[in-house]
């Protein structure tokens, strides 16, 4: 194994649960990917394909995203967000709701989004970017077409971090859309406020663009780290099955996903 390889082995021997990672410096393309393959739950890191979808019906004029979107109580979904605690008749436009679904991952932001851009939508677009293992199988907490047993196992969508990685290169690639599209997403990447994965142990300077997702037994993070005058890492990291749910920052998972983007970023930004 190369030293990273031996790293990460050192790495995921220290914690209780399965580990996926797929990095790339966008610069000299240097990969590092460790068991990028595996099938694993997305938990909220499946916003990122909903927002690039919304986005680009957008540029194709399908819809706008100056579209206003109305609150009702029967939308209001537990987990992360605020639009919980607001007034029913709430009207914001449909950007507003990406923005709640990237920056502080809205469930019920989330579920507004995706009646305007639809599950089929979202998953037809993946298909045509090639990301052929990213699929969105639901609305957040609520009931939706029939799925395998397999399936049902990922919950609100499956991915592998090979895929994710595919979709941030194509992003930063401005292979998506235009230079615009590539611009708001990243724009909505950088807003991002849950900041205890990729980034915690990470200098203060490092700039981190990216989407977070957590259930029960599964923590990841995917998004761009820039380094000043070192150049930008393309990071996925996803991490499952860990068998005691913590909802608290030290989460064995959190606390991995950290360590992983600290010996990988480092490695990739070497001199």
């Amino acid at each position: 194994m190369s030293p990273i390889e031996e790293r990460l082995a050192e790495i995921e021997a220290g914690f209780d649960g399965h580990l996926s990672v797929a990095a790339m410096h966008m610069g000299t393309r240097e990969r590092v990917l460790w068991h990028p393959d595996h099938k694993k739950p997305t938990a909220s890191v499946i916003k990122l394909p909903i927002l690039v979808h919304a986005l680009m019906l957008e540029r194709e004029l399908v819809l706008s995203l100056d579209e206003p979107v109305t609150l009702r109580d029967a939308d209001k979904k537990p987990g992360s967000g605020i639009l919980t605690q607001l007034t029913e008749g709430l009207t914001i436009p449909l950007r507003d709701a990406l923005m709640l679904m990237m920056a502080i991952s809205d469930n019920t932001a989330t579920n507004l989004v995706l009646d305007r851009v639809t599950i089929e939508g979202v998953n037809n677009r993946m298909v045509g970017l090639g990301c052929l293992m990213t699929r969105l199988f639901r609305k957040v907490f609520s009931d939706g077409p029939p799925v395998s047993p397999e399936n049902a196992r990922y919950g609100l969508g499956v991915t592998t971090a090979r895929d994710m990685l595919r979709l941030l290169r194509m992003i930063y690639d401005v292979r998506i859309g235009d230079a615009e599209v590539t611009r708001d997403i990243r724009r909505y990447l950088a807003a991002q406020q849950y900041r205890d994965g990729i980034p915690r142990l990470l200098p203060a300077d490092y700039v981190y663009e990216g989407k977070t997702g957590a259930v029960d037994a599964v923590r990841n993070d995917v998004g761009f780290v820039t380094a000043p005058e070192r150049g930008t890492v393309a990071l996925v990291v996803l991490c499952s099955r860990m068998p005691h749910p913590l909802w608290t920052a030290d989460n064995p998972g959190l606390l991995t996903i950290a360590r992983v983007a600290q010996a990988v970023v480092e490695h990739l930004l070497r001199a």
